[in-house]
């Protein structure tokens, strides 16, 4: 009987047992579930604001790279601008030439109004408005020409050479300071002999003697 009892008391112990651990199990497993879960939804969240933080980033910057696209144009247009409104002002044979090259892009070896370098725009400008044709490159220009060095001499159609050595840039004098050339930035333009770039690199001046100034 006493076995019995025990055998018994056992089997209900055990019973109970089980049916205590069946529950923590089940916690143990779902707070396992839901700590995945949670993990996944912080990593999410995660990627999601670094997505919005680099969609946000982008838009600065192409924001950013706009502006100084306007901004690069602008400064252009003005530069072009005061050029045409220089030549317009002072209403000379060669000046009203030249207007309409004002803004043609530099390209080496061009000579055209869709492109050209400083020899070649010098060499259409002669032609066109002196009858005058001139050697190709801006060295063999000087050779044309009655050089001299100071260019408080300096006349309307004459020429100007850069270069700290040898001679590598051209434009052609207007008047006052001022004198048409083509940049290698910024294309035909009107620009100043006082600018210090053009006077630590000025070279020499040239005369045509067919040129009447």
């Amino acid at each position: 009987m006493n076995k019995k009892i025990k055998i018994i008391s056992m089997l209900v112990l055990a019973t109970l047992l089980m049916a205590s651990c069946v529950p923590v199990n089940e916690a143990i497993n779902h707070n396992g579930k839901r700590t995945s879960q949670n993990r996944n939804h912080s990593s999410s969240n995660r990627h999601s604001s670094s997505n919005k933080n680099n969609s946000s980033s982008s838009k600065n910057n192409s924001s950013s790279s706009s502006s100084k696209s306007d901004d690069k144009a602008n400064y252009s247009d003005a530069v072009y601008q005061n050029s045409k409104n220089y030549l317009k002002k002072h209403n000379t044979r060669l000046t009203n030439y030249c207007i309409d090259w004002i803004g043609t892009p530099h390209v080496l070896g061009g000579t055209t109004k869709k492109g050209v370098d400083c020899s070649g725009f010098v060499c259409n400008v002669y032609q066109d408005v002196f009858n005058i044709k001139l050697p190709r490159r801006s060295g063999d220009m000087a050779k044309e020409v009655n050089i001299f060095s100071s260019y408080n001499k300096l006349k309307e159609g004459d020429l100007v050479f850069f270069g700290k050595k040898n001679i590598n840039h051209v434009g052609i004098f207007l008047n006052e300071t001022n004198f048409i050339h083509t940049s290698t930035s910024k294309g035909v333009i009107v620009s100043s002999l006082e600018e210090k770039y053009w006077k630590e690199n000025f070279h020499s001046c040239g005369h045509h003697p067919k040129v009447k100034n």
